[in-house]
């Protein structure tokens, strides 16, 4: 069971789901969040420093694996030490498709952006919903149920 977790309120209650069900179906859990370096004008034009110019965490790669260890452990508590995590570079997308060729299931959330918002930005639960060679289950958080 592939889980999307960005610490986000709706990955959380996908990642809370996954706690739940994983044992009824007997899947094992791999939790993964995916980052990208983001350009900046400056290195557009030849004059940043690239990704070297993070420092701490500011820095995308390390603001993952926090993430990650920050968010199996508030959901798995002692058991968080049994969860797979992966911190992965790469477009969300495409890495998530790539991922699913050996997934059963993947469960991410719902961010709800907006109808104009998905115009914009587009949706990857959409995306991947269409794109994924595995099951998608798409959780909304509490708080999005609740407002719909």
């Amino acid at each position: 069971m592939l889980v999307a977790y960005d610490g986000s309120p709706s990955s959380k209650a996908a990642l809370m789901w996954a706690a739940k069900y994983s044992p009824i179906l007997n899947l094992e859990i791999i939790v993964v969040n995916v980052w990208e370096y983001s350009e900046s004008a400056l290195d557009v034009a030849g004059v940043g420093f690239g990704s070297s110019g993070y420092v701490g965490e500011a820095d995308p790669k390390i603001w993952s694996k926090e993430i990650l260890k920050s968010g199996v452990a508030e959901v798995f508590g002692e058991q968080a030490t049994n969860i797979q995590t992966r911190s992965i570079e790469g477009g969300v997308v495409r890495t998530f498709v790539d991922l699913s060729k050996e997934a059963e299931v993947l469960v991410m959330g719902s961010r709800g952006h907006g109808k104009f918002a998905d115009l914009i930005l587009g949706s990857v639960s959409e995306s991947l919903t269409a794109k994924s060679k595995c099951p998608v289950l798409v959780v909304h958080a509490a708080a999005e149920r609740v407002a719909a």
